[in-house]
């Protein structure tokens, strides 16, 4: 089975129930909100931009955003980020921090400052790419249309996010297109190993509904 027909069967089982599809946006929050959290605790004061600083801040409204979406499905209990809220959270969490380090390495040679930006844009822009695709999936199967329509805001912004990112990166390295070409078959293969896991955490979660 391809990756995308993978996603688009895992989605399909999440959205016809209302408990799973809660813990499925509360992962979703969740990861924005590491996002968010990282965007900060990576960059200097200094070369805080109002355009980084306007990334986080949209980071953590998504965050806000889809956790209230998962409030609203599944009440009360995911006013929080406890594991049960969630989908295999160690997984996602994983999954952003592997591509950070990932990107991180290829900058190693460089000073703080330039290693830290190029690595928030590079592994900004995998991400960015990376959820435009999941999040399109997840859009074409939802059968509330209140949801649909939060999902078409934050698309918009996720997709002026990867234009400004790639506006950039093409300014401020040299070897883009290379290191592109070597960082995206790396970010495909930790998001490989991501839905696996969301796969068999599914499993029990779909017998069970």
């Amino acid at each position: 089975m391809s990756e995308p027909v993978q996603l688009e069967t895992l989605v399909m089982k999440i959205v016809a129930d209302a408990r799973l599809h809660a813990r499925w946006l509360n992962t979703f929050s969740f990861m924005e909100y590491i996002g968010f959290r990282k965007i900060v605790k990576s960059q200097l004061a200094e070369q805080m931009t109002a355009q980084i600083l306007s990334h986080a801040m949209e980071e953590g409204r998504h965050a806000l955003g889809l956790k209230k979406l998962a409030m609203k499905l599944g009440g009360s209990d995911f006013d929080s980020y406890a594991p049960e809220t969630m989908i295999c959270p160690e997984a996602a969490e994983t999954y952003i921090q592997t591509l950070d380090k990932t990107c991180e390495a290829q900058f190693a040679a460089l000073p703080d400052t330039d290693r830290s930006r190029l690595t928030y844009l590079y592994v900004t822009w995998l991400i960015e790419k990376r959820a435009l695709e999941v999040y399109n999936v997840y859009k074409a199967l939802l059968p509330q249309k209140d949801i649909v329509a939060k999902l078409e805001g934050l698309l918009m912004e996720e997709g002026r996010h990867l234009q400004d990112v790639e506006a950039a990166m093409t300014s401020k390295d040299r070897q883009f297109k290379e290191r592109a070409d070597l960082l995206q078959p790396q970010e495909e293969a930790i998001y490989s190993i991501f839905l696996g896991h969301l796969a068999e955490a599914l499993q029990p979660a779909a017998a069970a509904a």
